[in-house]
Order: structure tokens, then C-alpha cells, then sequence
């Protein structure tokens, strides 16, 4: 007969594998939950400066005690393997999938409005278990950090070196954009304002419709408007002059997507009076302030550096030519369905070909940002088909089997690719909407599918792994892809919600 204490002290042996992982990600989940029931949900407008500072201070403080200590306390070493990541992202993307399923109350941080506050699942920003499952990502991070960080300096040779280096921007970016991103929310301000020609107007709203006196006055001079056709806007803009406090008057126009600096403040076009004339003279203005910014930026800069060297070390620049010529039946098939994949891809986006398009996606960072999606795209639907062909076939357990090394490649340079065209949008939309990242439901389930795939990568690095897991990892994380891609437009979650809804297939 099996026991409670029987089952306990097998599971707790060391080393640790992945059900103690698991049963970690569970318990954060259960004491989330007394949290959520205890004391509520989070108020991240209580986490203000210095606030956040300290906490920031306390966390960093903790991962190194943890990293000291891991040698005397193997839970802390745990914390740092491929073991401890894995369920940890499980968890996070499922709890993720939550959210992207369900319509958001709140796509920002903040305080809930009155009347939502039972709604856990509509709430997930301010949902205990989701903020903790991410914190967790966040310890697991610091601690690699730092492991990553010392192996860099133990580094003898040039592919080792650029190895290390790229593994530690791509963790370090990720720590300190979450961390910092997370914490300095609550001092990001995001006021409307709404123009008139001819009034100087010093008043903004919050969005709990609180009055902001602004440190400089803004005049509207004259709204541009230029239409297609069909009457559809092509471009609108407002012609201003900014009083400072120091004196200084700055005429200039606020157009979508070219933000004005003034005083710590960025100034977007955000909308105009629809109910009115399109060549009326309102126009309403978002004002931003984010004086967390340059850290989150500098973490998002360091993971698209590592993004780039991860692919370039994917790709294997001499044996690839060697293995094409040794199997070219393999060779061709495998170029032909990348060719076939990538065709569909560019076929089923008109988005590409469209010469109205709307003012937000006239942007240089609008085909940039929609290639190399594509091109992942292409990567993930090949390394799919080779999955479901290794299925079918039987997987095999040897690493060096030559479809495993080619899935391998076509994941690891698909996920950068995917890296590189996520973060790219995120500079995009800080750009045009004054946020790099609102939890819109196209940028959830971006989210989902990126960290679907970080669970095959750290998966296939534990020697111990399960073959047919791995195919199934990769199966399902495409699926979760053409959730991202086109299946969010027939869910509730996505209805007058999403800024990434233009009247097209995007």
C-alpha cells in the first residue's frame, strides 16, 4: 500500500526532477489563491516610488542569497536547471491561455474598477496566481543570470564565449524588462487630453477620470485630416503650440506614430471627435510619462541582441552543406515545404499588399516587424511538419539524429525570429499608443506561443526527456501559434478590446 510519506519522500529525493517542479508551481498557485482570498487582489498603485524601488532592492537581494546559499541548499540549486524552468513555463503559459481566453477588465495595471473585483479570471493582472507564477519566472531568471554571467568569464574559446554571451542578454534582457517593467507600472502615467482649436487647454484625465494639471499648455493650431476613397482616415494629425513652464513656445504637429517629446512627457496623436465632421477641429492627445522606461528598454535591446546571435548559432553554417549533400532527397523535400510554407504565409496576409492602410500601420517598423514574423511563421509550420512526420514515423530518443538536429534548428532560429519580431513591436506600439506592452489579446497570446516554445528549447536540454513529449511540445505550440495569428479574431476576448483590429486580416 502506498503512503502519503512513502510517496513524499520518493518524490522529495535528490536530485530533483520535474514533479518537484510541478509540485512547486502548484503550491505558488494554492497560495496565490489563500492570497487572493485573504487579502484580495493586487493594487499595483500601492507599489509607487519608493515603493517599488525597495522592493526591487529586496528581490535582487534575494536572488543572490539564493545563488550563495545553493550550494548548502539544494531546493536553491534546483532552482537554477532546465527541470525547475520547464514546469514553471508550463505553468505560465497556461495560466496565460486563461487570459487570452477570457475578456479583461483591466489590460493595465492598476486598480480595479468597482463591481469587477469577483471576477478573478477577468482580472488576471491583479489575480494572485498569475502575478506569483511570474515572479517565480523572474527568481528562476535572476538565478541564471548569474550563473550565465560567471560562465562568461570561464569562457576559453570564441564559440563559447558568443554561446555564453547570447544565453546571458537573453536572460538578463528578459529579468530586467519583466522586473522593471512590473514595478515601474505603477508610476507610469497615462493621460487623455482633448483639444479644441483656439483654446489652450492644461487639464488631463486619467483613466479613472481624475484631473491632471500638466507642467506645460497645449493650443491646438489646426486638425489635419487626409481620407482614402472610402472616407477611411489615411492621415490625421494636429498642428500644436506647447507653452512650457520655463517660457519656451514649441510649435509642431503630433502625428500617429511620432510622438512629441516635452518636459519627460511623450505626446501621441491617440484619436479625434468621431461623432463629429472628420475635418472638425477636436482632436484628442495621449500624454505618457514612464520614468522606468530606459530599463525596461535596455532589457528589450539585450534580447533582441541575443535573439540575433541564438540564430546565428542555430544555424549550422558547415555541417548543413555536409548533411545536404549527404541526404539531398531530405535536403530538397525540407526546402520545398519552407518554400510552400512561406508562400501561404505571404498568400493569406493582404495586410502586405494593401495600399490603404490605416495611420498606425504606416510605420517604419510595419514590414519589418511583419517579415520576420513571417519568416518564423515559416520556421515553426516546418519544424510542425517534420514533427508530425517523426510522430507518425516513430520518434527516435538519439540526439544526432539528423530530422531531431534539423527540428532543433528550425525552433531555435523560429523562437528568435519570434523574439525579434515580438520585441519589434513592442518599440512599434510604444511608438504609436504610448505602451510597449498593454496585454492586448494579439500580445497575450504572442506571449503564449513564445513561451511555448521556450518549453521545447529547455525540454530537449534535459538528457532524460521524452521524445514523443518533445514532438507534442512543438505540435501543440504551432497550434497555439495559429491562435495568435488568426484564431484570436472569433474570441470573446478579442471583441472592441484589441488595438490590433483594423478592419482587415492582420
Amino acid at each position: 500500500m502506498i503512503t502519503f510519506a512513502s510517496m513524499s519522500d520518493k518524490m522529495w529525493n535528490q536530485p530533483f526532477g520535474m514533479r518537484e517542479g510541478f509540485l512547486i508551481g502548484g503550491c505558488l498557485i494554492a497560495a496565490g489563491l489563500m492570497l487572493q482570498l485573504g487579502v484580495g487582489p493586487i493594487d499595483w498603485d500601492a507599489l509607487r516610488w519608493p515603493v517599488n524601488g525597495i522592493m526591487l532592492a529586496v528581490f535582487l537581494v534575494i536572488i543572490t542569497i539564493i545563488f550563495l546559499s545553493r550550494k548548502k541548499v539544494h531546493g536553491f540549486q534546483f532552482i537554477g536547471t532546465y527541470k525547475a524552468a520547464v514546469p514553471a513555463l508550463v505553468y505560465v503559459v497556461a495560466l496565460t491561455i486563461i487570459m487570452g481566453l477570457t475578456p479583461q477588465n483591466s489590460l493595465t495595471h492598476g486598480s480595479i474598477p468597482k463591481g469587477e473585483e469577483s471576477s478573478w479570471i477577468n482580472s488576471m493582472l491583479n489575480f494572485w496566481p498569475f502575478v506569483l507564477t511570474y515572479v517565480y519566472i523572474a527568481v528562476i531568471l535572476g538565478h541564471v543570470v548569474i550563473l550565465r554571467g560567471k560562465k562568461l568569464f570561464q569562457s576559453y574559446s570564441p564559440s563559447s564565449f558568443l554561446s555564453s554571451l547570447s544565453s546571458f542578454f537573453n536572460h538578463f534582457g528578459l529579468f530586467l524588462a519583466l522586473t522593471t517593467a512590473a514595478l515601474g507600472s505603477a508610476d507610469m502615467q497615462q493621460l487623455k487630453m482633448i483639444t479644441v482649436a483656439g483654446e489652450p487647454v492644461r487639464r488631463a484625465m486619467n483613466s479613472e477620470n481624475v484631473i491632471v494639471d500638466m507642467p506645460f499648455t497645449i493650443e491646438l493650431k489646426e486638425f489635419v485630416m487626409e481620407t482614402y476613397d472610402d472616407g477611411r482616415p489615411k492621415r490625421y494629425a494636429s498642428v500644436v503650440q506647447i507653452q512650457t513652464q520655463a517660457g519656451e513656445a514649441i510649435q509642431t504637429t503630433i502625428d500617429v506614430n511620432k510622438p512629441v517629446d516635452v518636459d519627460g512627457w511623450k505626446i501621441y496623436q491617440y484619436d479625434y471627435d468621431t461623432k463629429m465632421s472628420p475635418m472638425g477641429q477636436t482632436s484628442i492627445l495621449e500624454l505618457v510619462r514612464d520614468p522606468w522606461l530606459p530599463l525596461v528598454y535596455t532589457g528589450i535591446y539585450m534580447m533582441i541582441a541575443g535573439a540575433v546571435m541564438m540564430m546565428l548559432r542555430s544555424i549550422p553554417w558547415r555541417g548543413g552543406g555536409r548533411q545536404a549533400r549527404k541526404h539531398p532527397k531530405t535536403a530538397l523535400l525540407l526546402c520545398a515545404v519552407i518554400a510552400a510554407c512561406f508562400f501561404c504565409v505571404h498568400h493569406f496576409m493582404p495586410i502586405l499588399h494593401s495600399d490603404t492602410l490605416v495611420p498606425a500601420l504606416q510605420s517604419p517598423w510595419f514590414k519589418p516587424h511583419i517579415i520576420v514574423y513571417m519568416l518564423a511563421y515559416t520556421l515553426m509550420a516546418s519544424a510542425a511538419v517534420i514533427a508530425i512526420y517523426q510522430m507518425v514515423r516513430g520518434a527516435r530518443r538519439e540526439v544526432r539524429d539528423t530530422k531531431w538536429k534539423t527540428l532543433d534548428v528550425l525552433v531555435i532560429a523560429g523562437i528568435s525570429l519570434i523574439t525579434i519580431g515580438m520585441l519589434f513591436g513592442a518599440l512599434w506600439a510604444k511608438e504609436a499608443w504610448g505602451h510597449y506592452w498593454s496585454w492586448d489579446p494579439k500580445e497575450t497570446w504572442a506571449a503564449i506561443t513564445w513561451f511555448a516554445y521556450l518549453v521545447y528549447v529547455h525540454y530537449r536540454q534535459i538528457p532524460t526527456h521524452q521524445p514523443k513529449l518533445a514532438l507534442w511540445v512543438v505540435i501543440v505550440s504551432f497550434l497555439l501559434l495559429q491562435m495568435c495569428w488568426w484564431g484570436i479574431n472569433y474570441l470573446p476576448s478579442i471583441q472592441g478590446s484589441s488595438v490590433h483590429v483594423y478592419g482587415m486580416t492582420s
